[in-house]
């Protein structure tokens, strides 16, 4: 059996339409700020909390305002929590940051 790759529905055709964009900045020599745009992009449709299996709904997608400024992510305010719920907010967020790095990893393969 085939592999499918990782990448299904709307995240593949997203992802194969930005090949040109890509290209572009490979024979342009902006390669990293391409794929830096192209992944801001990726994850304003598909936020890194939404598992990968899931689409998100057809309305979402169409929302999307690329133009808009991105959500920044506040730590947690110790003043404001106390010890157990501090904690479980430092966990979750330090939970996103390894899921968004893991998520953005490019490997070449040479």
């Amino acid at each position: 059996m085939v592999n499918p790759g990782a990448f299904q529905g709307s995240r593949k055709a997203f992802l194969l339409s930005q090949k040109a964009d890509y290209k572009d900045g490979v024979v342009g020599g902006y390669a990293a700020d391409a794929l830096a745009k192209i992944q801001r992009r990726y994850f304003k449709r598909y936020p890194i909390d939404l598992p990968h299996f899931e689409e998100p709904p057809p309305e979402w997608l169409e929302a999307v305002d690329d133009e808009s400024p991105d959500v920044e992510q506040d730590e947690p305010d110790m003043s404001t929590l106390d010890e157990e719920q501090y904690a479980m907010e430092v966990e979750q967020l330090q939970a996103r940051k390894s899921l968004l790095k893991f998520r953005k990893a490019v490997r070449l393969s040479l």
